[in-house]
């Protein structure tokens, strides 16, 4: 595995309100790799689908696992009862495709990996009525629904039992800030977000490809101060992970399903993930939060 070269600690970005909206004036806050591994028991990536993980927090994971324990847990991952393989709904691989497919990426990556075997909101169902809950493209891109209770709290049992501390060091959640609006990225991090001790223990990463693309797949422009409003959170600090480019291109290369669909094709991944980039580098971004 190759993994980043640069000095191992976060390269830190304080935007001002003018750069990214409105962003709390504080102290830089001491967070390096050091201190994480200090002040936290382990940390956990929370990946709504078989390839956030890679595509927001790759180059981080690829830095904080020689030094921490570190999780992917990705949420939706189960197949769904009686889908014609042939036609699947919307035209998007199937969960049996891309469980695979996340293997060998995590596998690539070096990091351990735990699928909940909950479903996608393309396949969820209102349990009374049996009728789909977000039957559009464009319904994928909304809040979440009330009627959609039943796979929140799924979640939330699933993730109680990861949220609770090593030693007497918490757990560190990184979670999606949902920028693009995807309703599973959004309900993935409401649940986190009521999980959690303190909002000290999360923080939230910048979605991929929707921080580049920010009309991807409906056409609607959204950013990180969007996303923060929705979640009823306010940025502290935003802070900026260099990434080794060839490594992360490596690791996108096992979603061979995506590729296309998220990138146009294979030659696009590079320019892509250079469209988020500081010094030469492609990054990714994390911000530390509190609640409003």
């Amino acid at each position: 595995m190759s993994l980043c070269v640069f000095d191992v600690s976060f390269s830190f970005e304080v935007r001002s309100k003018s750069e990214r909206g409105s962003v709390v004036s504080e102290p830089r806050l001491n967070l390096s790799l050091t201190s994480i591994s200090a002040q936290f028991g382990r940390v956990v990536v929370v990946s709504p689908h078989m390839d956030d993980a890679i595509l927001s927090c790759g180059g981080l994971l690829s830095r904080l696992l020689p030094v921490i324990d570190c999780l992917t847990v990705t949420v939706c991952t189960a197949d769904p009862a009686g889908v014609n393989s042939d036609h699947p709904p919307h035209g998007i691989a199937l969960p049996s495709l891309r469980r695979n497919e996340e293997v060998r990426a995590l596998r690539a990556l070096g990091c351990p990996l735990m699928q909940l075997d909950l479903l996608d909101a393309i396949y969820r169902e209102n349990t009374h009525t049996k009728s789909p809950l977000y039957p559009t493209m464009q319904s994928l891109w909304t809040m979440p629904v009330d009627a959609d209770s039943v796979h929140r709290q799924e979640l939330r049992n699933r993730l109680l039992p990861i949220s609770k501390p090593v030693g007497d060091r918490p757990t560190l959640f990184v979670t999606p800030m949902g920028i693009g609006h995807h309703v599973d990225h959004i309900l993935c991090t409401q649940v986190v977000l009521s999980i959690v001790s303190s909002t000290d223990h999360v923080l939230l990463y910048e979605d991929f490809p929707y921080v580049v693309d920010q009309g991807a797949h409906v056409g609607l422009a959204d950013n990180a101060q969007n996303a923060l409003r929705r979640l009823n959170v306010r940025g502290v600090e935003c802070l900026t992970q260099e990434c080794d480019l060839e490594s992360k291109v490596s690791w996108i290369s096992c979603y061979e399903s995506q590729i296309d669909s998220i990138f146009g094709s294979a030659e696009h991944v590079r320019p892509m993930l250079m469209k988020n980039s500081m010094n030469g580098h492609t990054v990714e971004r994390f911000w530390k939060i509190q609640k409003i």
